[in-house]
């Protein structure tokens, strides 16, 4: 199969008698019989109109790249674009209001608001960057209470 992105939708083969074909894995109308499908990423379910069928069926659906080794379909899906978005955004909006708090405490310790301005100002940069960072690690590396956690057990 191609590097190209494509769509692909999974079903189990009711007509299988072996191990070595229980699973369906269409794209763009073209089917491989698998004994076992691993994706790695994001699935959804779709109702898919089956014109050789004449009628509807659902499959677990995904989008992404396939390779096929030893019977096992390996489907790397593709990252969702919106997961780093929310990382930037939740970390602007955290790094302002504890900006904020600093100010107001830099301002209370030293008496002068153009100090706490000043803290506020420095700290709101390298603390955003370092919760960026902080959450990316978490995200990609540390896996408490993650799915794959919970499969390898």
């Amino acid at each position: 199969m191609s590097k190209e992105i494509k769509k692909f939708q999974i079903r189990y083969n009711t007509h299988s008698k072996s191990e070595e074909d229980r699973w369906r894995l269409i794209e763009d109308g073209n089917e491989y019989l698998v004994s076992n499908i691993e994706i790695n990423g994001l699935t959804y379910t779709t109702k898919d109109w089956m014109p050789e069928l004449d009628e509807y069926k659902w499959h677990i659906s995904c989008e992404g790249y396939c390779e096929i080794k030893d019977s096992t379909a390996y489907v790397t899906t593709i990252k969702e674009e919106s997961v780093l978005t929310r990382h930037i955004l939740k970390t602007i909006s955290w790094r302002l209001i504890g900006t904020i708090d600093t100010m107001i405490l830099g301002w209370i310790i030293t008496g002068n608001p153009i100090t706490g301005l000043k803290i506020g100002a420095l700290e709101l940069l390298t603390k955003m960057t370092l919760y960026f960072i902080h959450e990316r690690i978490w995200y990609k590396y540390i896996r408490i209470g993650s799915a794959k956690t919970k499969k390898n057990k």
